[in-house]
This record gives structure tokens, C-alpha cells and sequence, in this order.
């Protein structure tokens, strides 16, 4: 974090920051929700973003976006400026594969629902800039859809995991026995999974063998080598908790299943899509929140005051970003 003065005299603060949301508002500004490791989640105005190339060019705000920005952070005040962006070129950006960028929307879709303002997110903000990272290099493996959805499996448990959600694969909620061979049943809502012996005749099931892999994923980098079928299985079962936890339906989760869903099946029960003909009920009002800021709308962030948080760096945060291009005047 690097601290300047603008010529007004307001103080700005140069912060390495995710896109993790966007919303229109009045005739071409831009609402932004950021990730920082200093500040956790950090909505910003853009003034006349929508029209400036020289402070906000080649797609500086566009989702899933890591770059350096310039924030002015006013007293009492619940909403930051951001005053341009810089882009940093050893970030690569997520390449034009319909299904990776459905699961880089869905890592910042759940972490915008998980974190808080205010909140320091320095584990959650190395995890983003890895797993992203890593999303854009899905195009040198065949087929890339399969592995950025590896590479996404392993980012959601280890981030539910940093979150406080994740769920207790290692075990039988009830006898404490490892998962071996056989049907094992798991309950999203208690983040629990129960041996042939303890489940219920009802409850979901899944082989021990899934189980034992997936336990065993420690680090997001080095997910499994799991099937098309045990990865929809485990996706299914995370974005389940993912919801539960939230409280809400993650919209990037149903693009997802459209893009991985033959036509003809989508109205169809199947293992990607559980609950898929609900959520089609629910409609485009789950999305409200994001959806309807318009210039004539009063919106309320419910963010902590700017004033009480202290801007102060984490010294036991490794730079994983790269620091920018030094300029004049810095």
C-alpha cells in the first residue's frame, strides 16, 4: 500500500485490489466492489468511468480484473473514489473460454458474498490472485474446461476452508470413521459426511473413494484428477454449502450449468443442476442487489465507516503482487 497526496489535499492510497462486482450508476459513472488485502472489501465510485480511457483504459474495471488502484478514502464515509488504475502486466488476464470465465465469475461472486468490508483479507486475496492466475493458463491443457473446473473445485474448498464454511470430509460426523469404499452419504447443510453404517436411507450419496480425494485436497494448486462425473458431483455439493452459507443463489452457478448442460436436458433433473427448474422460479430477482442501481436509486452498501478502519500495511503478508512501475511524482 503506498499513501500520496492529491492536489486537492485529500489523501490517496494506492492498493492492490480484484474487480469483484460493477454496477452502472447515473449517466457514466461505475459502482466497484474491490478485494484488497488491507481493507477486505472496498466499494468505489468511478466517476465517468464508462467514458474515460486514460484513467481506466484497456478494461481496468472489467470482473475478475487485478491491477494497482488509486483510492481516495474520506472520513465518515461509507463509499471510496477510485481515481484511475494501473495496469500491471504480470497479472495475465483470463482468456476467452465460455466455461473458465464462468468459474472466475463464480470465485468472485463467492468471495463478494462471504467477505466483509473492512475485514483485512490477506489469505483470501493470495488465493484469488493464484486461482486467477492459474484460470488463464486453462488453455494449455486439453480439454480446457475440464481442468479449469479442477482448478476451480480446489479454489472453493480451500476458500470456503478460509471463510470459516469448510466442510469435514475426513471423517463420519457420526462414528469418526475414515472414508473408505462404499456408499457414504454427505448433508451440504451440516458440511458433513456420514458412513454406510451411520447415514440415513434418504441422504445423498456418494462413493468413499470421492470422499477420500477430495479430503485430501490441502492446497487449491493441486486439485485431484477426478472425472466429469465426480467433479458435477463435488461442484453440486460445494455450491450447495456456498449457498446455505450465503444465504442467496449464486447467478455465475447458473451459467455455469448452462454452459455444461446439453439443451435438450436443461429442463431435465441431473447431477450438474440440482434444484435447476427452482431456480429458474427465482428468476432475475435474487440479483437485485447488483442489478438495479440506477441513477435515480439511493444505495446504502451497509460498509463500515472509511473513519474506522486503520490503513495500515499487513508486515506479515508476502508480496505476491508484483509492485508497480514506479512513477513521478509516487
Amino acid at each position: 500500500m503506498r499513501k500520496t497526496r492529491s492536489r486537492m489535499g485529500s489523501p490517496e492510497f494506492r492498493l492492490a485490489a480484484v474487480v469483484l462486482a460493477r454496477a452502472n450508476a447515473k449517466e457514466a459513472d461505475l459502482v466497484v466492489t474491490f478485494l484488497t488485502r488491507e481493507l477486505g472489501l472496498l466499494t468505489a465510485v468511478a466517476k465517468n468511468a464508462r467514458k474515460s480511457v486514460r484513467r481506466f483504459g484497456g478494461g481496468l474495471l472489467n470482473l475478475a480484473r487485478a491491477a494497482w488502484y488509486d483510492f481516495k478514502i474520506y472520513p465518515n464515509s461509507e463509499v471510496a473514489l477510485v481515481v484511475k488504475g494501473e495496469d500491471n502486466p504480470e497479472f495475465p488476464i483470463t482468456p476467452a473460454e465460455p466455461v473458465a470465465l464462468a468459474l472466475s465469475a463464480w470465485a468472485m461472486e463467492l468471495t463478494r458474498s462471504l467477505e466483509a468490508p473492512g475485514n483485512p483479507a490477506p489469505l483470501t486475496f493470495n488465493l484469488i490472485i493464484q486461482h486467477l492466475s492459474r484460470l488463464a493458463q486453462c488453455s494449455d491443457f486439453h480439454p480446457p474446461a475440464l481442468e479449469a473446473r479442477r482448478l476451480s473445485l480446489g479454489f472453493t474448498k480451500c476458500y470456503l476452508e478460509v471463510a470459516g464454511f469448510g466442510p469435514t470430509l475426513t471423517v463420519c460426523h457420526h462414528c469418526g470413521q475414515i472414508p473408505e469404499k462404499g456408499s457414504w452419504s454427505w448433508i451440504p447443510a451440516m458440511g458433513s459426511v456420514f458412513c454406510p453404517q451411520c447415514r440415513a436411507p434418504l441422504d445423498p450419496i456418494v462413493q468413499g473413494e470421492l470422499l477420500g480425494a477430495l479430503g485430501a485436497i490441502t492446497d487449491h494448486l493441486a486439485c485431484p484428477d477426478l472425472s466429469d462425473q465426480e467433479l458435477a458431483i463435488a461442484e453440486s455439493f460445494f455450491a450447495q454449502m456456498a449457498t446455505l452459507a450465503s444465504g442467496r443463489f449464486y447467478k455465475s452457478r447458473r451459467v455455469l450449468i448452462q454452459l455444461l448442460i446439453p439443451p435438450k436436458l436443461a429442463g431435465a433433473t441431473n447431477v450438474l443442476a440440482p434444484g435447476l427448474n427452482e431456480a429458474n422460479q427465482l428468476g432475475q430477482s435474487v440479483f437485485a442487489e447488483s442489478d438495479q442501481l440506477t441513477s435515480g436509486q439511493n444505495v446504502t452498501f451497509g460498509s463500515p465507516m472509511i473513519s474506522e478502519i486503520t490503513l495500515e500495511p499487513i508486515a506479515s503478508e508476502p508480496e505476491i503482487f508484483p509492485p508497480p512501475i514506479p512513477t513521478s511524482g509516487a
